[in-house]
């Protein structure tokens, strides 16, 4: 019986264009959305997520420098920014770089009541962001003069994040979405009333949070229609939302030197993803027997994409680099499972055996374009121009139709993504060098005051940093970098519910208009990374 309501669940997500999409409604149905509504679902801020490439994740140096590497070479990070880069090594190099993340969430709310706070949370994460090895093959004179072969781990995303928001003062309650939403599907009582919140043989995914506030009680029934619990009677409520995880690159590589002018490499990568997201929404009641409730869905996305990166620098004078990369698109296979717990005062339900969804999905492709120059052989100033085309992101799991589809709704929600990053390295002696750098990320919303209909996926932003690099014996080397980075996200909200008769929203007692009332949420990263090295 799970199998067959598996299907007939993603068959409606199917029906919603393919990516779990903009609004969740069954035919002519009702229409809803929000966090709470569409957390089971894969939909485009997933897809817009996992096509980010944060290039500060590689070497202490190259992040100091704002990963502004389009037009430079023989560093580690040119293997994951542009594989030409390799071509410049004139020895091997192996290197580790390891980082202390601090990611800190702030959520607020936009033209709400007094009662709604600003609030927010932080984590601490620590880990890799590159391990690396450049094999110099050969280094001769003559037009073909050297070839290096490269590998390397890179993390390319960190998604460890906590948020959360209370609102005091509430009018409204998802209960009475629950209500409506069990009235309008009209599911029996005896179907309801099975241990399986899964179990009725047509539910679309937004009804399952239904079904579990009837296991808690927060619904009953008349014996002809569904009722929400006597005095029952909200006063406040909060969500709260972590997320851990990241996305990983491994690349294989080769880069070419002809005759010390053009250098060319091309790359080979394998990305895997690991999404982990935890998302609990809770209200407070005014109510002797029920306290409070609390309904916390728990998703993880894991799977692995292939990828291709091509790239070329020219020198056509000694102190001036001009360089290009193309990133292919990441050709992805992801399962995402979905779980589900609700807690009423004493009563408690869970929606049973993960829900799993296999899916595939195609990123968007990017364009690196550079320019470096050496300022009497002491200093470097770099300047890198991207653009990465989020139109062309698609969910490509079932039918031609679907995808196509899915095309569709990304061409009309997202423009190309432009990016500027600037960087400079001054060295100070023959062991010691300074750097500095930062990147602009421009807002890609065709909608500048989008409402995400889902979670909410990061849109712009910027970043700064500034680092030092130390030259250790013969051969080794130290660099030491600290980058901030701000990112700002699509406004979003919790639920919405309209059959056309009757509106429930968190926020509809502030007025009908509920785009001018949702949820803005900013990031701030701070990043300390250390790289250990040496050439041999």
């Amino acid at each position: 019986m799970k199998n067959r309501i598996l299907i007939a669940g993603l068959a409606c997500l199917a029906g919603l264009g393919g990516v779990g999409t903009a609004k969740a409604q069954n035919n002519n149905g009702p229409e809803m959305f929000g966090r709470v509504i569409l957390a089971p679902y894969f939909d485009t801020s997933h897809l817009s997520l996992f096509s980010q490439d944060d290039f500060f994740y590689g070497t202490s140096r190259s992040a100091a420098m704002g990963g502004a590497f389009t037009s430079l070479g023989a560093d580690l990070s040119s293997i994951n920014i542009n594989p030409a880069g390799l071509g410049m090594y004139q020895s091997s190099d192996w290197g580790i770089t390891q980082a202390l993340s601090i990611n800190t969430m702030k959520t607020s709310a936009k033209n709400m009541s007094p009662g709604l706070l600003e609030s927010g949370g932080s984590r601490i994460s620590y880990g890799l962001n590159n391990v690396g090895m450049a094999y110099n093959l050969f280094n001769r004179s003559g037009t073909f003069t050297s070839l290096t072969f490269g590998f390397s781990y890179n993390r390319v995303a960190n998604f460890n994040s906590h948020s959360s928001v209370r609102t005091l003062g509430e009018s409204a309650s998802i209960v009475e979405m629950f209500h409506n939403q069990m009235n309008y599907k009209k599911i029996p009582f005896s179907e309801a009333e099975t241990a399986d919140p899964f179990y009725y043989d047509t539910p679309i995914l937004d009804y399952w949070g239904a079904v579990l506030g009837y296991h808690t009680y927060l619904l009953d029934n008349d014996g002809t229609n569904y009722t929400i619990m006597n005095g029952l009677t909200p006063a406040d409520s909060y969500f709260r939302s972590v997320t851990r995880g990241g996305m990983y690159e491994y690349d294989f590589s080769l880069g070419a030197n002809i005759s010390n002018i053009v250098y060319i490499g091309a790359t080979l990568g394998a990305t895997h993803i690991d999404y982990r997201e935890e998302n609990s929404y809770g209200e407070g009641y005014e109510h002797a027997g029920v306290g409070g409730m609390e309904y916390t869905q728990n998703t993880r996305i894991s799977g692995t994409g292939l990828t291709a990166k091509l790239g070329v620098i020219a020198r056509p004078l000694p102190a001036l680099r001009i360089g290009m990369a193309l990133h292919l698109p990441t050709f992805y296979s992801v399962d995402k499972s979905y779980t589900s717990v609700m807690e009423a005062g004493e009563h408690r339900s869970t929606s049973g055996d993960p829900l799993v969804d296999k899916r595939n999905f195609t990123t968007a492709p990017r364009l690196l374009t550079g320019i470096s120059y050496v300022i009497a052989d002491r200093i470097i100033v770099a300047l890198d121009y991207d653009v990465a085309w989020y139109g062309m992101i698609f969910d490509r799991t079932r039918s031609s139709t679907d995808a196509a589809k899915s095309k569709s709704e990304s061409q009309g929600l997202y423009n190309a993504a432009h990016s500027l990053r600037a960087g400079v390295e001054a060295s100070l002696s023959e062991r010691v060098s300074v750097r500095a750098g930062g990147g602009y990320k421009f807002d890609f919303m065709k909608d500048k005051h989008f409402v995400s209909y889902g979670n909410p996926a990061p849109k712009s932003g910027y970043h700064l940093s500034a680092g030092l690099g130390f030259n250790v014996g013969r051969n080794g080397y130290i660099d030491l970098t600290y980058l901030f980075n701000r990112r700002n996200y699509t406004d979003y909200d919790y639920y919405y519910y309209n059959d056309g008769v009757k509106t429930v929203s968190q926020h509809d007692q502030v007025g009908d208009n509920f785009y001018d009332r949702a949820y803005s949420q900013r990031q701030n990263h701070h990043m300390i990374s250390l790289t250990f090295g040496s050439r041999f």
